[in-house]
């Protein structure tokens, strides 16, 4: 797990290129992979979570643009890199992107979104308490968090030890959670949400949740 500071993630974040998602899915064979699969999952988890959505650490936007895809709603984009939401607003203008940093808080009132989609995102926040009851309060009773993380298993963890070495080298350090079946039940359960729906996809690397908030 990473040793950088808070502020030190939140730099090395805002440093990932703004189109770096884009070009890795057309030049690179791996990456478009990992990424059309995950993207072939969001009708069966999105199928009932309501109209309007929040995507935290959206960046360049293009998983934003694939769940608006699969929702008649308003579907709004934050991330900390203002390069990123440049970069988004002018790909997708006919939706919503805003730059914030969440571990400050999430700039929206109570009860403002039926669901927040966190994809690749709570693996790299260091106040996960803070962040997650800034989720809860934005949610509307019986509203879902959708959250995709990597499921570290010894596959994943072997071969994320190759790519931050190679083409993922701008990712080096900035995990700071490694996630179990025990300690998630036992810290959303804490925090006021229950499992609705769990799955794991690329042989057992890549976990997908659905929480419900109680």
């Amino acid at each position: 797990m990473s040793d950088l500071t808070p502020e030190q993630l939140d730099e090395y974040h805002c440093r990932v290129p703004a189109d770096y998602y884009d070009r890795g899915i057309q030049n690179n064979l791996f990456q478009w992979y990992w990424h059309k699969k995950r993207f072939k999952i969001l009708p069966e988890i999105l199928s009932d979570v309501g109209s309007k959505v929040l995507d935290l650490g959206c960046h360049s936007g293009l998983l934003t643009a694939k769940i608006a895809g699969q929702l008649k709603g308003s579907v709004m984009g934050l991330d900390i890199s203002e390069l990123a939401i440049r970069y988004a607003s002018r790909k997708y203008p006919q939706l919503d992107f805003r730059v914030a940093d969440i571990q400050k808080g999430i700039p929206f009132s109570d009860y403002s979104f039926e669901a927040v989609t966190a994809f690749d995102v709570l693996e790299h926040i260091s106040n996960l308490e803070y962040v997650v009851s800034e989720i809860k309060r934005v949610l509307k009773p019986q509203g879902v968090l959708l959250m995709g993380i990597p499921n570290e298993n010894l596959l994943f963890r072997t071969i994320w030890y190759f790519w931050t070495k190679t083409r993922g080298k701008v990712w080096q350090e900035l995990h700071v959670h490694k996630f179990s079946d025990e300690n998630l039940k036992q810290f959303f359960n804490s925090q006021g949400f229950k499992s609705i729906f769990d799955k794991k996809i690329h042989l057992g690397m890549y976990w997908i949740i659905k929480y419900q908030k109680v």
